[in-house]
Parts: structure tokens; C-alpha cells; sequence
């Protein structure tokens, strides 16, 4: 890590030196790549240009030997900037340590020895993974992925990046291939993690600066040379177990980042010596993805395209595992512990079995332009995705979103009788605990914590989506977001129901179905409230995204967090409102307790009160509970540990911003709080935002549009195909502004 060294401005000149040259390949890195000379010869792609006074323009000299000091460093790079001080602390603390322990990884992988391997496994994927976000095309991706992030912010953001691609990479096939009995040798260069899919050719739309293809897409194959002699191959299970596929850029099978995994260390192939060419195929891939340079021990290495017959598509064969090696990944692993626990996993991470029931066959033939849309999303394929790419359509080889709904109505019925003639009134009175865990258990297998949600969701198209983020309660969804259907073609809302993978036993309604059943209730009274509008694609009615993404809930929560310390707070009437709908609760609580219970409570608060006026009050608390159609009608519900009520004001903002992104939507919501978050997050300032649409939006505020409609009407007015003409102007609206949104944000 040696480079120029500066002092921290502000202080005493002799108080601290700073490293400033700093080296995105780690110079111990480079000198696996050197001979005898320890010196590399430096290779400029973009050499930089001179233009003379007479007009003549003139190249520096592209090709340098130099020591690894001085080659792959950029000057404040990883600097950052406090007024007037100065501060290496990524360079030397976070980058310190990563290097300490890559450094050792990198060593035992190479020298190949088993034990040494095992314990390094971990530091060796995670010192991958750094490298890959390090160098200046990788910070420049991060920079991509944020608007308007300053140096400081770009530094945490490369350090909470560490590990995202970790778990893809350690579930594939794992190999180091040789070139001791090559002439040539492997190079390195400026971004030595190299993702190639032999889909995606540099000058594809994927390989764009600074972006790759995506380490999770089935045909991705990451290159990361360990020194001149070793190179690391790694490749997804699914491409070397089938590498004629029909979609290379079709995502792997449960792919996800930061996810947990159980891989075998011992699992390497590594005894592939490769020929000179394939040297070259490896070199000229990597030397195709370098940003601006490129090293290697001697100079005639550095060019493999002299070898006309080595191309993009020809260093396929060369980078897949032999096909007769790789039963050593893949397959299914258990696990048993000492309190009898039991842990399995197949061999793509997943630790529930796969359910076949979810899946769809594929059409075999194109469907017709009036066939149901085979993404099962309701609408007809000609609307739907005929005229869209294959990796811009949801899902077609699994039940989608509103199947799983249709599945889910239909068992609900079933198992409460709903089917065989039960009424509603019956249920109140009968509803079991082997049925609320039934239900649950049935919730939990339609949404199993491998599902690729996000590959269920609608993609941004001609469609206008609007995200709802608010209380998900039956008592103001049913009215104010069940309106939204009128003027959006389709609104995502998130289901009440718990997952039980995705929270602890002590907690579940599988383990203790007895005390959901209230909660239970109420939200089988909501789904089937909106199920007819769920049933038409009209409600997307999606699941908690953060069962499926650990990592992606672990962050919201801290965002969560973070916000609420500096001051955000459930607004005045929104508190109100909240309160009256637990006072509703806690009456109907009241209402539900044995009688001898509820009449003793009746006396302590009046006690003074003759006996017929607490037979008179309790008749008519009785009366009460009776007539309440959301309550049960059983007399020792609270006697086994109580009820578990909840209060979900969902998604959080956070998830309501990601789904809106990936949707293509607009975020919509009733709730003084959440609007207030969007305002705050527009403008941190507390300034007037000042649009090219400002007069529009004036406009649209001046209209008188109705939202607090009855459930009734509403069905009346969607079902007789009324607001079809407003619906159409908000999706013209939408289609005219988003062109300038999507540029505001990028710029």
C-alpha cells in the first residue's frame, strides 16, 4: 500500500502521514504477475493525446516496465474530505486488514493445500468480492447506482457492497485452471474480476462502462487470475450442468445476495493445465473488460488478439469445467445438530424442497394475441407480453403473484368449509386452530423463502402502477386504496398475512395457532374484500419482500431506524386515527372475554351499579360483539395466552421507493406519515421543489377527485368499465413526464 504521502491539513505537519497514491490492485497482488525483474510491463489502451500547436496531435507512449508501485493507483481515490482535513482511514483500516487476509487466501488457494484452503475459504470469496468493487470501474458502477453521492458516501457505500456477490459465487462450480505448461502466462488488469457471458460481447448494451453482466445470470462466469500461473474460474451450477441454454441472461435459480449458504470447502477442481491458446482466450477476455490497463511479465503477452481466431464466443469451451467433474457440486446437503435439529439444502441454496406445484409448463408454441398471457398475470398476451423482451417479462415457468392468490382464496375455502356451505357467521363461531394453522401453512408454501418475488413482479411497460404505502387494515384500505383502482390500471398493495419462515417459532401461527385466530380473521376478511379486484390483476396483492431478502429487511430496518431518531413521527391525525382503530380493537377485546370475566370488570369500573344494570351492559356488549362481523363468537378465545394483534403500515417507505423502481410505478398513500416522508426525501432542504411540471401539478391539485368511495360502488364502477377515459389520461400523463423523471434521476 506504499504511495505518495501528504499530511492532514488543519494539524501538525508531523502529526500523521497520509497515503494518497492509492493502489486498487494491491502491489503484493501485482507481484504474482512479475519475473525475475519484479517489474510489469504496463500497458496503456487509451494512451493519452497531445494536439500541437501545429495541428499535429501525438500518442504518449502506451507501454511502460514499471514496478508494482507504480502501476494500477489512482491519486485520492479512496481520499476523503472533511473541510479542511484529510483522511486515509479506507485506505489503511478497511483496506488494510481486507489485503492482510486476501493476501494470505490468495496464497493458499494457489500453493492448493486442503487445510490452509478450508480456513481461508471465507477471507478468500470476501477479498474477491472487494476487489471486483475497489477499482475505479467498480466505484463508478456504485456511482451509477445513486444519485448525487459525494466521496464520503461513495466509501460506505463500497463498504456495505463487501459480500453481495459472495453467495452466487460460492454455490457454483469452483475452479483454478494452470498455465505452467503454457508459454504464455495470465495477465492482470485494472478490474482483475472479470465477469464474462458469452452472450454478452463487449460492445453489448450489458458490457456498457461501467456496468457487466450480472454474476446471478445463468451464464455468467467470473475470472479472477491469482498470479501468473492460477487462474480462478467460477461458473453457476445450472450452466455447466446444461451450457446450451436457451437464455444465457435468463437469472440462475434462487439467486441473491448477502444470502446464507452451505457449500463443501473441499469442493475445487483444479487439476486442468492449459494449453497456450486457451491462455490467450482467458487473456483476451480479460484484457477486453479492462477499463485502461493492462499488465503481464513479458510484453508479448499482453496482445492475444494477434491470434485472429481468438474471439469473444471462442473462449466459451475454454471457460466451462469439464462436464465429467462437476458432480462434485450441486446435489442436496443435510445437517444435523445436537438438540435434534435438522438442516437441509439443495444445490441452489434453497432449504424447503422445490414445489412442484408452483411451477408452469412452458407454451410450446407463441400464444395468440387473444390467449390468456402465459406470466398469469390476467390480461390478454397481446397486452400484456407479446411485444416485450424475454428478460422484461415476469416469470413464465411459475405460478405468478395473483395465481398464487387465486390458489390461496380457494384453499381458504376449502379448509374453512366455505366451500361446503359454511357461512360467515359459522366460521366466527367454529374457526379451529388446526385451520389457522392450516392456512398459514398454506400461505407458507405458496411463498417459500427461496422465491424469486422480484422475478414475479411487472416490469416497468405502458401500464401506469401505483405502489399503496399505508395502514393495511380492512377499515380504511377497503375505502380509500381500493379507490385507487378507478384511475390506475393496477395498484400493488402488500398482504397482511405472515409468512411463518420468516418469523420466530415463539411468534408464529403455526406454532401457536390459538392465538391468531382474531388476527387471522380479520385478515381473511380484507383478502376477500379485495379478492375480486385481486382476481382481475386490478390489486397486486404481494407478499412481505423482506422474507424472501434477509439482508434487504436487515437494511431497511437500520434505514428505519436511522430515520426515526432524527424526528420522524407518526403525525398528529394520523395518531387519531390509529388510536381509533385500537380503541376499536380493544372494545371488541373487551367484548370477547368469558362472562364471568367481563361481568366482574363491569362491576369493578361501577360498583356502586344494582345487578340488572351489569346484566343490562353486558347484554348489550354482547349485542355488540354479535352484530361485529370481524368478531369471533367464542368464549375462551384470550384464556389461552391471548390474541396477537397487529398494526401493519406497510410496505415502509424504503420498499415502497424499491417496488415503485422495479415496477415502474408511483407511490400512493393516505397516510399523513408516509407523505410526509416523501416530501422530506424530495427536498432535505425544506425549499419549494421548483418542476418543469409545477403548473400541471397545480392543475391536478385544483381537481375535484373522489377517493373515499364504498366498497360497493367502487365494484359497481370497475366492473361496469367506468373511468376508463381517466385512467387512459393518467397513464398519457405518466408516459409524457417519464422520459424527464428518468433523466432528472440519472443526472
Amino acid at each position: 500500500m506504499a504511495g505518495k504521502k501528504d499530511f492532514v491539513l488543519g494539524s501538525d505537519p508531523g502529526a500523521s502521514e497520509l497515503t494518497r497514491n492509492n493502489h486498487y490492485v494491491p502491489q503484493w497482488y501485482q507481484k504474482g504477475f512479475t519475473a525475475e525483474s519484479n517489474q510489469l510491463q504496463y500497458l496503456d489502451l487509451s494512451p493519452d493525446k497531445k494536439k500541437l500547436p501545429n495541428g499535429k496531435i501525438i500518442t504518449f507512449n502506451d507501454r511502460k516496465l514499471l514496478p508494482p508501485s507504480q502501476c494500477f493507483f489512482e491519486y485520492d481515490l479512496y481520499t476523503t474530505f472533511f473541510g479542511p482535513f484529510i483522511s486515509d482511514i479506507f485506505e489503511t483500516r478497511l483496506f488494510g486488514k481486507i489485503d492482510d487476509e486476501g493476501s494470505k487466501a490468495v496464497r493458499a488457494f494457489i500453493n492448493g493445500d486442503a487445510r490452509d484452503m478450508h480456513d481461508r475459504f471465507i477471507d478468500f470469496f470476501n477479498y474477491i468480492d472487494t476487489q471486483k468493487t475497489r477499482t475505479p470501474k467498480g466505484l463508478n458502477w456504485l456511482k451509477e447506482q445513486y444519485a448525487d453521492l459525494d466521496q464520503a458516501q461513495l466509501m460506505m457505500e463500497m463498504q456495505a457492497a463487501q459480500k453481495m456477490n459472495c453467495t452466487i459465487w460460492l454455490e457454483g462450480v469452483r475452479e483454478i485452471v494452470s498455465a505452467k505448461n503454457s508459454n504464455t502466462k495470465f495477465i492482470v488488469s485494472d478490474h482483475p474480476v472479470t465477469v464474462y457471458n458469452y452472450d454478452c460481447p463487449p460492445g453489448s448494451e450489458f458490457c456498457n462502462y461501467p456496468n457487466d453482466p450480472l454474476v446471478a445470470w445463468k451464464a455468467s462466469q467470473t475470472i479472477f487470475p491469482l498470479n501468473k500461473d492460477h487462474c480462478l474460474i467460477l461458473t453457476n451450477y445450472e450452466y455447466a450442468s446444461e451450457p446450451n441454454l436457451k437464455d444465457p441472461k435468463a437469472k440462475r435459480t434462487n439467486a441473491r445476495n448477502f444470502g446464507e449458504t452451505l457449500v463443501r470447502t473441499n469442493a475445487f477442481l483444479r487439476d486442468r493445465l492449459l494449453s497456450n491458446k486457451k491462455v490467450q482466450e482467458i487473456n483476451f477476455v480479460i484484457k477486453q473488460r479492462a477499463r485502461r490497463f493492462i499488465a503481464a511479465a513479458q510484453l508479448d503477452w499482453l496482445y492475444p488478439e494477434k491470434d485472429e481466431s481468438i474471439t469473444w464466443h471462442s473462449a466459451k469451451s475454454t471457460l466451462l469445467p469439464p462436464a465429467s467433474k462437476i458432480h462434485e457440486f450441486g446435489g442436496e446437503m443435510f445437517a444435523g445438530f445436537k438438540d435434534g435439529r435438522t438442516y437441509f439444502q439443495d444445490a441452489f441454496g434453497r432449504t424447503s424442497r422445490e414445489h412442484d406445484f408452483l411451477k408452469k409448463d412452458l407454451p410450446k408454441s407463441e400464444p395468440g394475441p387473444n390467449d390468456p398471457c402465459p406470466c398469469g398475470r390476467g390480461r390478454k398476451y397481446k397486452k400484456c407480453c407479446r411485444d416485450k423482451a424475454f428478460s422484461d417479462r415476469p416469470a413464465w415457468n411459475v405460478l405468478s403473484i395473483r395465481e398464487r392468490n387465486m390458489m390461496f382464496y380457494a384453499g381458504i375455502n376449502d379448509i374453512l368449509g366455505f366451500s361446503g356451505g359454511k357461512t360467515w357467521a359459522d366460521i366466527r363461531r367454529e374457526i379451529s386452530n388446526e385451520q389457522v394453522k392450516d392456512i398459514y401453512e398454506l400461505f407458507g408454501a405458496l411463498w417459500p423463502v427461496h422465491t424469486d418475488v422480484i422475478n414475479l413482479l411487472p416490469r416497468p411497460d405502458q401500464y401506469f402502477r401505483a405502489v399503496y404505502m399505508g395502514i393495511i387494515d380492512l377499515r380504511s384500505l377497503s375505502i380509500y386504496a381500493t379507490s385507487a383502482t378507478l384511475y390506475f390500471d393496477e395498484v400493488i398493495i402488500q398482504n397482511p398475512f405472515i409468512n411463518p419462515a420468516g418469523i420466530n417459532p415463539e411468534f408464529s401461527p403455526v406454532e401457536h395457532p390459538s392465538q391468531f385466530k382474531q388476527q387471522t380473521l380479520i385478515n381473511i376478511a380484507l383478502f376477500f374484500a379485495l379478492y375480486p379486484l385481486i382476481e382481475t390483476g386490478a390489486i397486486n396483492f404481494i407478499p412481505d419482500l423482506g422474507v424472501f431478502n434477509r439482508h434487504l429487511q436487515s437494511q431497511v430496518m437500520d434505514i428505519g431506524l436511522q430515520r426515526r431518531s432524527e424526528g420522524a413521527t407518526i403525525t398528529g391525525d394520523e395518531r387519531k386515527f390509529i388510536e381509533e382503530l385500537y380503541d376499536e380493537d380493544h372494545e371488541r377485546m373487551m367484548r370477547g372475554q368469558p362472562e364471568e370475566q367481563l361481568r366482574k370488570q363491569l362491576k369493578e369500573a361501577n360498583p356502586d351499579a344494582a345487578d340488572e344494570i351489569i346484566t343490562g351492559a353486558y347484554n348489550l356488549m354482547q349485542r355488540k360483539r354479535n352484530e361485529d362481523p370481524l368478531a369471533i363468537l367464542q368464549d375462551d378465545l384470550y384464556s389461552n395466552g391471548g390474541q396477537f394483534t397487529m398494526m401493519n403500515m406497510a410496505p415502509g417507505f424504503e420498499i415502497a421507493l424499491f417496488l415503485a423502481q422495479v415496477t415502474g410505478a408511483v407511490v400512493f398513500t393516505d397516510s399523513a406519515t408516509r407523505w410526509e416522508e416523501l416530501v422530506q426525501a424530495q427536498n432535505k432542504q425544506g425549499t419549494t421543489v421548483e418542476t418543469q411540471w409545477n403548473e400541471l401539478i397545480n392543475s391536478l391539485n385544483d381537481l375535484d377527485l373522489p377517493l373515499n368511495i364504498d366498497l360497493e360502488t367502487i365494484y359497481g364502477l370497475f366492473f361496469e368499465g367506468k373511468f376508463g377515459t381517466m385512467r387512459h389520461a393518467w397513464r398519457s400523463i405518466y408516459s409524457a413526464i417519464q422520459p424527464a423523471i428518468s433523466s432528472d434521476i440519472k443526472t
